[in-house]
């Protein structure tokens, strides 16, 4: 099973909220409202939204981390509030796309799978 820890590897942790927790699912997308009723819970979710608002969603859908992608920073505030909701918060200059592909290929590789 994939771990939190194992996202270190790749991206960069920048809240220091460390946890190996298993996630179960990985939900792409940056409208709040609609990330709201489609993440699944044990997710980790990959956005650009940096505010305290996207921390507000984590909390209600059970997120176990999220990575920003794009070079994109978390604000002040969600960088706060995601400490305080010990949620992991990774940054990456990948696009979601980028992001997505190497969470598979680290999948497949943990778990010693070829692709095809």
């Amino acid at each position: 099973m994939p771990r939190i820890s194992h996202l270190r590897k790749y991206f960069d942790l920048v809240n220091d909220v460390i946890k190996d927790d298993v996630y179960e699912n990985v939900y792409i997308g940056d409208v709040l409202s609609f990330a709201l009723s489609h993440i699944k819970d044990n997710s980790i979710w990959i956005t650009i939204q940096n505010n305290v608002n996207v921390i507000a969603v984590a909390t209600l859908r059970d997120v176990k981390a999220i990575i920003l992608t794009e070079g994109v920073k978390p604000d002040t505030n969600m960088l706060q509030k995601s400490k305080q909701e010990n949620i992991p918060v990774f940054t990456t200059e990948l696009s979601h796309f980028e992001t997505a592909k190497l969470l598979i290929l680290q999948e497949k590789e943990d778990q010693n799978e070829t692709l095809l």
